[in-house]
C-alpha cells in the first residue's frame, strides 16, 4: 500500500471536517426575539397580519425573517407554494427576486470599480462604443443626446431608459447580454442623461458592463465573486434540475378574486436553459441566501471570512445621488433618496425606518430593508403582483419597528 493509499481516509475526514466548519459558518445563527431587544408577542402579532393576506386570498404564501445584531430572531412561512399540489411553503423554497436582482448586479459592478476598472463619471461609450451615436426623443422630434451617459448614469437610474416588465423581457429572452444592449440602444432615449431620475432597465447594462470589464459570463462573474464566497447557494438565473420542486408558483388575482398561476415549476422559462441574464429582475433565491447578502452588506462588506466589498465603497452606494434630478413621479424628497442599487432614506422616521436604513423590492412580492442603527435586516418573500397595491411593504415594516421593545 502506498503512502497516499494509506492517507486517503484521513484526506476524506478532514476534507468533511472542512466542508462542516464552512457550512457552518455559512449559516446565521438563532436567537430568541427578546435576547436581541424583539417582543415575541409583538412577532406574533406580526405573523397574524401577514397570515391573514393568505387567509384573504389576496396571495398564496408568505415568508418573514427578522436579523438583529447577526442573529435570526424571526423566520416564519405561511401558506402554499403551489396550490394546486397542496403543497405548504417551505423555508427553502426559491423565489423570483425580480428587482432585488439589481442590487446584488450593482454590488457586482461596484466590485470591479474597487480594482480601478473604470471611474463612475466615465462614459459608457468608452467601453460600449456604440453609445457614442444615442438620440433622444423631444417632443414630437428625435436628436442626438447633448449628455453622454456615464456609468453613474446606468447605476442611479437617470440614464434615459425606460422601465421593463415581465412580458417585455419575455420578448427578447433569446438574447444575450451583448444583443440586448445593442436591441436596446435603438429605440431614442426618453430625456436627457443626467437630467432625471427614471427607474427603468438600465441595470441590464451594467450586466453586460460586467461582462466586458471582468472578461467573465455574468452569471459566472457573480457564482464565482460574489455567491459561492458568503454560501448564496441557491441563488442563480438558471434554476437546476435537482431543485425545480421547491420554485414557488408565481400567482396573478383575477378580478374574481381567484389565483391563478402565471408561472410555475412545470412551465417556467426559469427551469429551461436561460440566454438573457436579466440584471434587472431575473435571479431566483431563497429568503436565508438572500438574509446572507444583506447580513454581508451590513458588516460592511463582509462575511464567511470573506471580504468583497469595503466600507468606503458602501457609504458612496448609499448616498444620495438621485439629489438634484427631476423625479418623474415625487417619490423621493427630503426624506428618502436613492444611492447605487439602493433606496435610502435620509432622515429618521417612524414610517420609513431609521436614518441610513437602506434596501429595495421586486414586483413579484419581496422586499427587504437594511437598518444600520437598530443593526437589523427584514425580508418577506411572496410570489405575487398584489403587494403594492396591498402596500405590504408598509404594513410590515411598521410591524417590524413595533415588535422593537427598546
Amino acid at each position: 500500500m502506498n503512502k497516499t493509499s494509506a492517507f486517503k481516509p484521513f484526506y476524506l475526514l478532514f476534507y468533511f471536517l472542512i466542508t462542516l466548519s464552512l457550512s457552518a459558518q455559512n449559516n446565521l445563527e438563532k436567537a430568541s426575539p427578546e435576547s436581541q431587544g424583539l417582543s415575541s408577542e409583538k412577532l406574533n402579532d406580526l405573523n397574524s397580519i401577514m397570515h391573514s393576506y393568505v387567509d384573504n386570498n389576496d396571495f398564496s404564501a408568505i415568508q418573514t425573517a427578522i436579523v438583529k445584531n447577526g442573529k435570526i430572531v424571526h423566520f416564519d412561512s405561511y401558506g402554499y407554494s403551489d396550490i394546486s399540489e397542496n403543497d405548504k411553503l417551505e423555508r427553502n423554497d426559491i423565489f423570483r427576486i425580480a428587482s432585488m436582482t439589481k442590487p446584488i448586479v450593482s454590488i457586482g459592478l461596484m466590485m470591479l470599480y474597487e480594482e480601478g476598472k473604470f471611474q463612475l463619471d466615465d462614459p459608457v461609450y468608452k467601453y460600449i462604443p456604440e453609445f457614442k451615436n444615442l438620440t433622444v426623443k423631444k417632443r414630437k422630434k428625435t436628436k442626438p443626446i447633448k449628455n453622454d451617459v456615464k456609468i453613474i448614469d446606468l447605476l442611479r437610474h437617470s440614464a434615459g431608459f425606460n422601465f421593463k416588465g415581465p412580458e417585455d423581457y419575455r420578448k427578447v429572452i433569446d438574447m444575450d447580454l451583448e444583443q440586448y444592449t445593442q436591441d436596446a440602444i435603438k429605440t431614442p432615449l426618453l430625456y436627457e442623461p443626467g437630467s432625471q431620475w427614471r427607474y427603468s432597465s438600465s441595470i441590464d447594462i451594467c450586466g453586460y458592463l460586467i461582462e466586458i470589464l471582468s472578461g467573465m459570463k455574468l452569471d459566472t462573474f457573480l457564482k464565482t465573486r460574489l455567491f459561492d464566497p458568503i454560501g448564496m447557494n441557491d441563488t442563480f438565473f438558471e434554476l437546476p434540475k435537482d431543485k425545480i420542486q421547491r420554485l414557488t408558483t408565481l400567482y396573478i388575482k383575477e378580478n374574481d378574486g381567484e389565483l391563478l398561476s402565471f408561472d410555475n415549476k412545470s412551465n417556467s422559462p426559469f427551469a429551461k436553459k436561460v440566454i438573457l441574464l436579466n440584471s434587472s429582475g431575473g435571479l431566483l433565491s431563497t429568503t436565508d441566501d438572500y438574509l446572507k447578502f444583506c447580513q454581508m452588506l451590513l458588516n460592511n462588506g463582509a462575511f464567511n471570512g470573506q471580504k468583497l466589498i469595503t466600507q468606503k465603497t458602501l457609504k458612496l452606494m448609499k448616498e444620495d445621488h438621485a439629489l438634484g434630478l427631476k423625479y418623474k413621479k415625487l417619490i423621493f424628497g427630503k426624506k428618502k433618496g436613492f444611492g447605487l442599487g439602493f433606496e435610502v432614506i435620509k432622515e429618521s422616521n417612524t414610517k420609513f425606518g431609521s436614518k441610513g436604513t437602506f434596501g429595495w423590492g421586486g414586483m413579484f412580492g419581496t422586499y427587504f430593508r437594511i437598518d444600520p442603527v437598530e443593526n437589523m435586516i427584514f425580508i418577506y418573500m411572496t410570489q405575487s403582483f398584489e403587494t403594492y397595491k396591498l402596500k405590504l411593504s408598509n404594513t410590515y415594516r411598521e410591524l417590524v419597528y413595533k415588535s422593537l421593545s427598546n
